[in-house]
């Protein structure tokens, strides 16, 4: 019998009598303790509930509503506002991703991917603020997510007789479901074109499979995406569009864990931990679905778990270690840790056909073709990795006592990105700076990370110097002392005194990093050409 498996260099057909050289020594499938999948989904139903009934009531772009749930959502929504779901979660994400850190370790999971490193988590984060930035200080003010559906459906629905109601709940349930659709084709489309993979690879560029991998998301994917959604606006008011298609990727969160394994007859219906960790393998791109797996059912996309956990059953070592079936990542690995801020890497294939004169012919090709082009509807076969597959292929050198500068930096950023989110009615102009230094930093972070010498220690030291200094002006400025180009509703946001009290307290931050710089300095590891790999399983 012979079964395909796929290793960084490309696909081979192995015997199923061979897989236990490919794999060394052999390894089980990982279970984790009963009592930890049960807190993990717990906590999962607990969270989502309060994000849905909390939403109308205080994340809502418009009126807010007196009530929560579905009740508050479908008035916020006749009333022409709409209902920020993921605004509104962040907060329970941030604690699930600590309390899954804390379960991870008390229940000994045992598989390298499922863990957490800081360095990788930070990179997860980091990405996350990233789009939110985006999101929040180019998609919304441009209306590029909601004008041009608003357009479709107040141009021909509602003439027609064509748009539906929000305050049915088989309309809620109908939207839903062409929503998950609509999400499925825009995330097979973004494994099968390059210029779409360039973006939502970013994603997938984790080699570890946790909570925090969900929110390593693009900015590019974040303008792209509303395309694929304007055929709904033939029927499904623009509210209740954008409601659900936040709710869709709140409830994607929870699928990115090594901690629940399978969920019996649900496996058939609902998109579980199982089947995403499959989509997260680095050698398949299957399972496209959000909160459905039956899409992929139906269009030839699907691979279950299972398949590879039988493979590691016919093996019958009962010795070997748990470890995951899967290789979580991307094929090429990632350069840098600013790539979680930058996010241009796998745009590689499109300058280097560019630079080397391919011609308009080649050039399509590279932007058309991705990793996932002829794989997502071809049959594939899960099973154990090769041998030479690495499943941690990139660390940080950076040692404890510089991380814990870096922790702490990115706290204060994590705060003062959750102020420009929710802060939707403050002067664009001071919302769009505060990003852009949240963003910087985020990027002197990932310079520190990469351990480069005193690179990441120049890069930081000069930001902290130069918004140390713009602060302290800003707090000497008098509302008179302006210069007259600015606005009078940004000199009177500059000079209200809860800012000046936050600038005090950002002035005296910065001035304390730049201290905690020079203590640092003598742990930052020389320049080197490439950081090592984390420490792994022979088995891997």
């Amino acid at each position: 019998m012979c079964v395909e498996t796929r290793n960084e260099g490309g696909t081979a057909s192995t015997p199923q009598s061979d897989l236990r050289a490919k794999t060394n020594e052999g390894f089980n499938t990982v279970s984790p303790p009963a009592w930890a999948s049960g807190a993990i989904i717990l906590m999962v139903i607990g969270s989502f509930y309060a994000t849905f009934y909390i939403t109308p009531l205080a994340f809502v772009e418009g009126e807010k509503s007196k009530m929560g749930g579905y009740a508050g959502a479908v008035e916020v929504m006749e009333a022409g506002g709409k209902t920020l779901y993921i605004l509104a979660a962040i907060p329970f994400f941030l604690l699930m991703i600590l309390m899954e850190m804390v379960i991870s370790v008390v229940s000994n999971l045992q598989c390298v991917g499922g863990r957490y490193s800081f360095d990788d988590a930070w990179s997860s984060l980091a990405a996350g603020i990233t789009q939110q930035m985006c999101s929040s200080l180019v998609k919304v003010p441009l209306k590029l997510g909601i004008l041009p559906y608003s357009y479709i459906h107040y141009t021909f629905s509602v003439p027609n007789g064509l748009n539906l109601p929000v305050d049915s709940v088989g309309v809620w349930v109908g939207c839903a479901l062409v929503v998950d659709l609509c999400y499925y084709w825009l995330h097979r489309k973004s494994h099968e074109w390059l210029f779409l993979w360039a973006g939502h690879g970013v994603h997938h560029s984790s080699e570890y499979f946790n909570l925090s991998t969900a929110l390593r998301q693009s900015w590019l994917q974040v303008l792209a995406a509303p395309f694929f959604y304007l055929p709904m606006a033939l029927f499904f008011p623009p509210a209740l569009y954008f409601g659900l298609d936040q709710a869709n990727i709140v409830y994607q969160f929870w699928v990115h864990t090594c901690l629940v394994r399978r969920l019996g007859p649900l496996e058939w219906v609902l998109m579980t931990p199982s089947h995403h960790r499959v989509h997260h393998d680095r050698r398949l791109h299957k399972n496209f679905g959000g909160f459905l797996i039956i899409w992929d059912r139906m269009f030839g996309s699907f691979v279950d778990e299972s398949e590879g956990v039988r493979g590691l059953e016919r093996l019958g070592d009962s010795s070997a270690p748990q470890e995951e079936v899967l290789l979580f990542g991307i094929l090429p690995k990632v350069g840098t840790w600013t790539e979680a801020v930058t996010q241009t890497q796998l745009y590689a294939p499109v300058v280097k056909a560019v630079k080397s004169g391919a011609g308009l012919t080649g050039i399509l090709k590279a932007c058309y073709v991705g990793p996932g082009f002829t794989t997502a509807g071809a049959p594939r076969s899960l099973v154990p990795p090769s041998a030479s597959a690495q499943r941690i292929r990139k660390v940080s050198p950076l040692p404890p006592a510089a991380r814990s500068y870096v922790l702490a930096q990115f706290v204060m950023v994590v705060l003062v990105g959750f102020a420009v989110l929710i802060s939707a009615t403050a002067p664009y102009a001071l919302r769009l700076f505060t990003g852009a230094t949240v963003l910087y930093s985020l990027y002197c972070q990932g310079v520190l990370l990469d351990g480069e010498g005193r690179k990441g220690l120049h890069w930081e030291g000069a930001r902290a110097l130069l918004l140390s200094l713009l602060l302290l002006l800003l707090l000497l400025l008098s509302p008179a002392s302006f210069p007259s180009s600015f606005p009078p509703p940004l000199v009177a946001a500059l000079t209200h005194q809860h800012m000046r009290a936050a600038m005090a307290m950002l002035l005296g931050w910065h001035v304390l990093s730049m201290g905690w710089l020079l203590s640092i300095k003598g742990h930052l590891p020389p320049p080197s050409s490439e950081p090592s790999a984390a420490p792994s399983r022979k088995t891997e």
